[in-house]
This record gives C-alpha cells, structure tokens and sequence, in this order.
C-alpha cells in the first residue's frame, strides 16, 4: 500500500472515532458524560483487535478489548446487521466497575463482518447499596449495582424494549441513565454510517490492509525504542493504599518490577491478597493502562492500537490477589489501585529511562457522589464528580495542577454545571497551596473544593485514597502533601472524614471539603531556583514556611529573596 493511502485511511479511521466523540458529549444525558467526559469510543477490526480510539480513557481501553472477544466467542454465528449489544458484568466479560456500561456494535458491509464499533460510559447511578451505586464500603459485586451479561439491545435495528425496562427499573434516575445509554446506541449506529462511507470508498480490503499495517508500524516502531534500553531489571517499586474501606486500619501493597530484554518488556507485578473492600482491580483492565504507559514514554506521537500489545507482557500475582481478584470481590473503586499501579511503573520505568520520564502523579483523585430530593421538582437527583490531584513533575518542568496519573483522562466538573443541575453550592474552588511535592521542579498542585447542600437531606459517598501514603516523588524530591477531607469545614464541630465514605448524611446547609494531594517533585528541592520558589510564593503555590523550611529560600518582608540567609540555609541541610 502506498504510504498516501495509508495516512489518508488511517487518519479518516481516526477523525471516525473522534468524531463519535464529539457527538457522544452533545447527546449525553449526565454531567458525567457532558462535563467529566468518563467514556470512550474505540475501533476494532473483525477479529477484535484494536485499531484506533477517540479521546482515550486508558482504563477503558482493556476492557473494551476483552468484551469484544467475549461478544464474539458468546454470539459465534449469531452476529447480525442492525444488532448491538451491551455488557457491564466485570467478571463475566471484564469491565472496570458495573457503573461503566459497554455498547458494542458490529459494521457489516453487505452480508460481511468487517469491523466492530466500542464504547464504555460511566452510569451516576445504577442501583446498589448506596445512591450513585459505588460504595466504598461495599464487600462483594452484589452490592455494586445491576449487572449485564452480554445481550443484544439491539436486534436488527429493533430496540429491546424488555431490556430497557430492566435497566430503568434498577437506577434511581431512569431517565439520565437510560438517556445515557440510548446516546450510546444511538452514536455507534451513526458510526456504521460513517464507515460504510469509508469502506465504499477505500474498498472494504484496502481499508483492512491499511489498518494492519498501522498495527505492524506501531509494534515495530515500539520495539526499536526498547531495543535501545539497556537490558535488565529496573525496581521493584512499592506504594501503598490507605486502607480498602472496611478495615481502616490496614494498608495495602502494590508492587511492579519492569524487566527489559532485547525488544521487549515484562511488567512484573506484586500486590496484597485481594481486599474485603471495592479496591480490587481485574488484571484484563490494567494490562492495557500499563501499555498506554509505556507508548506515551516510548513512542508519544505514534496512535494506540493493538500493534502496542505485541512487546509488552504483564505478569500478575496468583488469583485472589488485589491485582488478580477471585469473584465475586468487589471492585468499584478499581480506579485506586491502577493509579497506584501507575505510580509503581511510571517510577520503574524513570530507572530505565532517567531523564525521560516524569514524577508519579498524586494518585490522589475521587469522586463524590451526592444525592437526594431536589427541592424544586421533587425529583430524585444523583450527583457524580471526578476530581484530580496533581499532576507529577517532569525532568524539565514543574507537575500540572489538577492533572492526575497518565491512566485517567476525565475532566472536573465546573462549578456552573453541578449549581445547575443540583441542589448544591460550590463556595470554594481552588488550588490547594504547598500540596506539590517540593522538588527542583515541583510537583502540580491538587485542587481544594468545598460543597454546601441546599436540599433538605443528601447522602454523600467518597471514594479516594492517598491520605496516609502520598506520592513520594523521584531522585531526591520530598513527598507531596497527602489528600484529606472534612465534614463542616471550618467550623467548631469540624470532623475530619476517612478517603472512603459511605451513605454520609448532609442536612441542609452542611458543608464538606474535599482537599486532593499533589504529584511528586523531581529532584532535591534544594536545587530549585530561588527566583521560582519566590514567584509560587507569590502566586499563593507555596507558602513562606514550605519555602524555608523545604526548599531552604529565605524571603523578606517584600517577598525579595535573601541570598545570603539562602546560601546559608542549603549549607546547612533542610531539616
């Protein structure tokens, strides 16, 4: 094929899945899927192989990959025109947590199977324990919401009328929820369109010839980046988890060695035995993260597809581990344990590639959950956020506020949107000072966001970590700020909350404060330009204390830096 061609098709595959995109936002019912973005479109090929994605969540990417196999191995010969199929079951065909929900659909063209159209869309409630359905004390799948074998929702172009009555019956807001998923049918069908057009005019063979080669470059691309890392074994690297939201008092281990050999890499992974709590994390989802990671160092400008999969392999502990969890173990809070998953790697990998890769990220970020009556319409509301903490500092550069781990590509939610949608005010929104781990680049700041319940009753979930084991930084950079929260901020009877809340109840009025870590720092702190820790103190990034006593910069009244008391304070170490 020639190379115009192969751009041309490939670049039309992609505008296709961006495209969906797009069309996803302007459709989606909730604020999860119009403000947070906590969805994804991806491409296929006949035999399941990833060939392209929209604006990528990486946590989506391995389930998407597996459902489509599993779709395939259940519905052999029964795949049909007009048929789309949904599944949300993490056990029965992989998915993250029963609140992501997965429309499938097959493009034919003429009575040929030629491609598969996926997509994954968080749900803001789904039944379960607890409004919003992930509890972050739920102890088996059982307690996590309404869960989906593979089945046609489609059927020759016809809706399934039976199924969409059982999902409806089984969330507290049928409407937003099932708007959610009829915008999820509804864009894959308009996908079909849109490569029907593709394949007519490229030819149904040279389209499939183009995407294979795409594979075969970025595979090959991959391994000649890896061939020039010298071989060996770079770790092990440990991090931990707060706690799994039953036992508060125990703390849980994740592990990673990274094992290069010729052109290719092996992630070796360690953890704790699997938890009581929902921190378990499927081993079909973190494969694909740990590969999104390792493109985005080694090959950032090349796109995603299955081709990146050939020279990497992860090897897990044994089954019933937190990496490897035995069903039915809980798993809605999965995207904890990947972050710190990520952080493990990421720390790995800046051994095998020093100067190249940046500080781990917070792994601070969460959602809140809120719902209740609305005191207007009467109606049941359930809210939804995803926060960030900040983002890791570079070899080159300080971190990015409010940015999380490589793995999770969501947005906060702006604060127009929640005050219109919910009975909720949002009085604080802002970053969250000395909450970057000081460095000579300083890791980003993680955001402080304050919420005042205005109808008379609303419970409240959290599901986050990083309160006791914050995000250590790299090559002699201080740990960043760990995360915390509070019910009545401020007040006389302020109470200090755990990272996994369930079933909070706020009477009218109340307030709670959600305070995210910061990534980690690169570098001694000391190294930092004095003229730099001046301008974050200025900026309101730093204060005077952490600027003395962390970064060993003495200011004056006037915010000049002292260069004498300077010298003398990194003479003499920071304590």
């Amino acid at each position: 094929m020639n190379a115009i061609d192969l751009e041309v098709i490939y670049q039309s595959t992609l505008q296709i899945a961006r495209e969906l995109t797009l069309n996803m936002l302007r459709t989606g019912y909730s604020t999860i899927i119009k403000e947070s973005q906590d969805f994804t479109f991806a491409i296929f090929d006949r035999r399941g192989r990833m060939v392209a994605q929209g604006v990528p969540q990486p946590l989506h990417i391995g389930p998407l990959a597996a459902q489509i196999q599993e779709i395939r191995r259940v519905f052999r010969g029964k795949i049909e025109k007009g048929d789309a199929f949904i599944v949300n079951h993490p056990y029965r065909a992989c998915q993250n947590h029963a609140t992501d929900v997965t429309i499938v659909s097959p493009v034919f063209i003429g009575d040929r199977l030629v491609a598969f159209i996926g997509n994954i869309a968080h749900k803001p409630d789904l039944g379960g324990k607890v409004p919003g359905t992930n509890s972050g004390d739920a102890t088996d799948l059982f307690q996590e919401g309404l869960l989906i074998p593979p089945l046609k929702i489609l059927k020759k172009g016809e809706m399934n009328e039976d199924l969409k009555e059982m999902i409806c019956a089984n969330t507290r807001t049928p409407e937003v929820t099932w708007g959610d998923v009829n915008a999820q049918v509804m864009t894959n069908v308009h996908g079909q369109a849109k490569f029907a057009e593709l394949f007519a005019k490229h030819g149904v063979d040279k389209v499939l010839e183009c995407w294979e080669t795409w594979m075969d470059i970025c595979e090959a691309e991959l391994r000649k980046e890896i061939a020039k890392v010298p071989d060996g074994d770079y770790g092990p690297e440990t991090d931990w988890l707060d706690d799994d939201g039953v036992d508060l008092n125990k703390p849980h281990r994740i592990t990673a060695t990274v094992r290069k050999r010729g052109d290719t890499l092996e992630f070796i992974l360690d953890s704790d035995e699997q938890a009581r709590g929902p921190i378990n994390l499927r081993s079909c989802v973190s494969r694909n993260f740990i590969e999104c990671c390792v493109k985005m160092i080694f090959i950032p400008k090349l796109p995603v597809n299955d081709g990146l999969s050939r020279p990497v392999t992860v090897t897990y502990p044994k089954e019933g581990s937190l990496l490897n969890p035995s069903y039915p173990a809980a798993c809605n809070m999965y995207v904890r344990p990947s972050q710190i998953t990520t952080s493990v790697i990421v720390r790995c990998l800046a051994k095998a590639l020093p100067g190249r890769v940046p500080a781990p990220s917070s792994a601070a970020g969460g959602s809140l959950a809120s719902a209740g009556r609305d005191p207007v319409t009467g109606r049941w509301y359930a809210q939804y956020e995803i926060l960030n903490g900040g983002g890791g500092a570079r070899p080159w550069a300080d971190g990015v506020a409010c940015q999380d781990e490589l793995v999770v590509n969501v947005m906060n939610t702006p604060v127009e949107a929640v005050e219109t949608e919910f009975p909720v005010r949002i009085e604080r929104y802002e970053l969250r000072p000395d909450s970057g781990g000081p460095g000579k680049f300083r890791g980003g700041l993680g955001a402080r966001r304050v919420w005042r319940a205005l109808g008379e009753e609303s419970l409240v979930n959290f599901r986050t970590d990083r309160f006791k084991f914050s995000s250590p930084g790299q090559f002699g950079a201080l740990p960043a700020k760990p995360s915390a929260a509070f019910l009545r901020p401020g007040e006389a009877d302020e109470k200090a909350l755990t990272s996994k809340v369930a079933g909070l109840r706020l009477k009218k009025g109340e307030r709670v404060s959600f305070e995210l870590g910061g990534g980690g720092g690169y570098g001694s702190p000391r190294e930092r330009d004095p003229e730099r820790v001046r301008a974050d103190v200025e900026r309101g990034y730093v204060t005077r204390e952490a600027a003395r006593d962390q970064y060993g910069v003495a200011l004056r009244d006037d915010l000049s830096v002292d260069a004498g008391q300077t010298a003398q304070l990194r003479a003499g170490g920071i304590a």
